[in-house]
């Protein structure tokens, strides 16, 4: 079986963090499931990570073969087929030595419950990785230590000439947690280790020295002595040895305050990670405790019409902590309201300036002389100026209220077929009343269809304006952009 390169590096123990639950499935080398008790994580070969290399850029030919065999060690781990996405990883690592490999590696050996080896990668990776974010950072931290808990630590001490040497360490192949790779360890006087329960060999073989192994039991602080020639055995303690009593820290408090109380009249979805499980709620009160284990955690809040929020938390023991949390709405809900606000006061003003056009024309006409009736004939159109802004206020304010309501444009849509069929007709209809006839005759004809002209007009306006705004917004470029051309710079614009 390959062997994992890995540097042995010392043990964190004062981390804490918040860590998902995870379900691995062990697999055979034929790649068959033989158990499934953590859930698979998604792999860091991102764009957070796709960037970290320590080697030398590849040639593109090794360019080439180094993301083909990436891609197939990322579907054995999508396929649950973890030690071979191990295997893959780990290779990639040794003829890369890019850090996202030991990232990768170390997650699908977790995966298979192989804690030692993944432990050893993650923290090989913090070591050696040229960037790492904080939000890595704590999650390998939560990660690491939830490792450590299924793990014993204790200590390799080495005896002799350490350079040139070889360290290898193996389990059994009857281990509980599945067939298991050997693990190349760097060679030092003093080794921490954090191993699986169960029987562990350690060998070291040195140049014109005999080979030295020894097979132990992981147990909490033992201490392992390897390479006396003849190699010297760990004498066996005088009692059993005794894990240390566990002692739980004291809960952490934990008191949030939610808002604006409009959104908690819908509920406020709450979600909870850290060191433990905490079941996700739906808060309508402003304010909720919880008794948290101490640790990192991060409270995530979601709302309909709201941007998430997300914070993060470090609880100590016995802390009594509390947070002030107030969702803002998000783009959509942002853009509705301003386009219902902007439509509404647009299609007030032009009902209140219909109206009183409207009521300053007289509704009785004199046509007893030329002068009379031409006046006459110019109160008949200012009337119909009038219903029309009139109409043209009531779609604009119906176009407001869709608009500030409706989250999909299918409601806008709609407007806009019958705001330009509106308007159309009422053109058509308007324009037949007084060609065909003199301003004087039929005049309640032509008030109406100049009433259904402006509403039709008030609403295809407002839809297309709302259709348009919302478009814009919900792009992730700005619609208008500075270009370069062979003439200078351009504006280019996008709708």
């Amino acid at each position: 079986m390959p062997h994992l390169s890995l540097v042995p590096l010392l043990l964190w123990t004062g981390l804490a963090g918040a860590s998902t639950p995870t379900t691995p499935s062990h697999r055979s080398a034929a790649g068959e499931s033989r158990s499934t008790t953590r859930a698979p994580r998604l792999l860091a070969a991102h764009t957070t990570l796709g960037a970290l290399r320590l080697a030398p850029a590849a040639a593109p030919s090794e360019t080439t073969d180094e993301a083909t065999r990436s891609a197939a060690a990322r579907t054995h781990y999508t396929e649950r087929r973890y030690l071979e996405a191990a295997r893959m990883y780990e290779q990639l690592w040794r003829d890369t030595q890019a850090a996202k490999y030991r990232f990768n590696a170390g997650m699908a050996r977790s995966a298979a419950e192989h804690d030692a080896a993944a432990i050893i990668h993650w923290q090989a990776y913090l070591s050696s990785a040229p960037t790492v974010t904080a939000r890595e950072r704590s999650m390998l931290a939560a990660e690491i230590a939830a490792a450590r808990q299924r793990t014993r630590p204790l200590q390799l001490k080495i005896l002799g000439p350490l350079a040139p040497a070889t360290l290898t360490l193996t389990a059994p192949e009857g281990a509980p947690q599945g067939p298991r790779d050997p693990i190349d360890l760097l060679p030092a006087t003093t080794i921490d280790l954090a191993l699986e329960p169960g029987n562990w060999t350690a060998t070291i073989t040195r140049p014109d020295r005999p080979t030295a192994s020894i097979t132990f039991t992981a147990e909490a602080g033992a201490v392992i002595t390897l390479g006396a020639d003849p190699p010297a055995a760990l004498a066996p303690p005088a009692e059993p040895p005794v894990d240390p009593p566990v002692t739980t820290p004291p809960l952490a408090a934990l008191t949030v305050t939610l808002g604006p109380p409009r959104v908690l009249a819908r509920g406020i979805a709450v979600t909870l990670l850290g060191p433990a499980p905490a079941e996700p709620r739906e808060l309508r009160s402003p304010e909720q405790t919880w008794q948290l284990p101490p640790g990192a955690w991060t409270l995530h809040a979601e709302a309909p019409d709201h941007e998430p929020l997300n914070t993060n938390v470090q609880l100590g023991p016995g802390e009594q902590r509390r947070l002030d949390l107030q969702l803002r709405p998000d783009r959509d809900a942002r853009t509705r309201f301003g386009l219902s606000l902007g439509l509404g006061i647009t299609g007030f003003g032009m009902f209140a300036a219909g109206a009183v056009l409207t009521g300053r024309t007289p509704r009785d006409l004199d046509c007893s002389t030329r002068t009379a009736c031409q006046i006459a004939v110019d109160n008949v159109l200012d009337r119909s100026t009038g219903l029309a802004l009139v109409g043209t206020g009531l779609g604009t304010t119906i176009t407001a209220i869709t608009a500030g309501l409706m989250r999909s444009d299918r409601g806008l849509l709609v407007e806009t077929g019958v705001g330009g069929a509106l308007l159309t007709g009422g053109l058509a209809w308007y324009m037949v009343e007084v060609t065909q006839t003199t301003a004087l005759d039929h005049r309640s004809r032509a008030h109406t269809a100049a009433t259904v002209l402006g509403l039709g007009g008030g609403m295809f306006a407002g839809a297309v304006i709302s259709l348009v705004v919302r478009r814009i917004t919900r792009q992730r470029t700005p619609p208008v952009t500075l270009v370069p051309s062979f003439r200078g710079i351009s504006l280019a614009a996008r709708f």
